[in-house]
């Protein structure tokens, strides 16, 4: 597979989506053309859920790395069943790779937790940054990378499906009710 579809291409596309979510710290280097839009498109995806699947989101237990990672392969395993691959459904990866990430700071950070005053469980440590990339960018490759490769890669497939035009919104919408579907079955 070439740089663009690997597995740490798409680890540091997990990664540089987390530190969007969160509004962590930025690395030295401007993030690539393929990084903005899809914090962009991801982003717009992510916001349409967390409002609409609140609920869902709420009950959901995200305490722990490993219960994050748990609810994130039901999800996508469950979205990825029927071996459809395309661009909005990877795009729905990335948006709930956001929103169970946000949920465990959260439930790290809740008032009711004994070891609150831990300052480690209030923001998002590299060790927990670079497990949640892992999973992220191992369901990835493993599952789509040779579709990626086939359509044209992040650089050009991707790039292609979502630089600004009015229609991406309207694609999205429809990916992103996948996901809904898919967190609400697991309520």
């Amino acid at each position: 597979m070439a740089d663009g579809e690997g597995f740490g291409y798409v680890q540091g596309l997990a990664r540089d989506y987390l530190r969007h979510v969160l509004r962590g710290p930025w690395p030295a280097a401007r993030p690539g053309r393929v990084s903005r839009l899809l914090r962009d498109v991801a982003s717009a995806v992510q916001r349409d859920a967390e409002r609409t699947l609140q609920p869902c989101l709420d009950g959901l237990d995200v305490a722990s790395v490993e219960a994050a990672r748990a609810v994130f392969l039901a999800v996508v395993r469950k979205e990825f069943e029927d071996g459809v691959v395309n661009w909005g459904r990877l795009v729905t990866v990335f948006a709930l790779e956001g929103m169970l990430t946000k949920k465990l700071l959260r439930e790290r950070s809740a008032p009711d937790r004994d070891d609150r005053d831990d300052p480690d469980d209030r923001d998002l440590d590299a060790d927990t940054s670079e497990e949640i990339s892992h999973f992220v960018a191992e369901f990835i490759t493993s599952q789509a990378g040779d579709w990626i490769r086939q359509n044209g890669g992040w650089e050009h497939g991707f790039v292609q499906k979502f630089e600004p035009r009015p229609g991406w919104l309207a694609f999205l919408g429809a990916a992103g009710k996948v996901l809904l579907c898919v967190l609400r079955q697991l309520h």
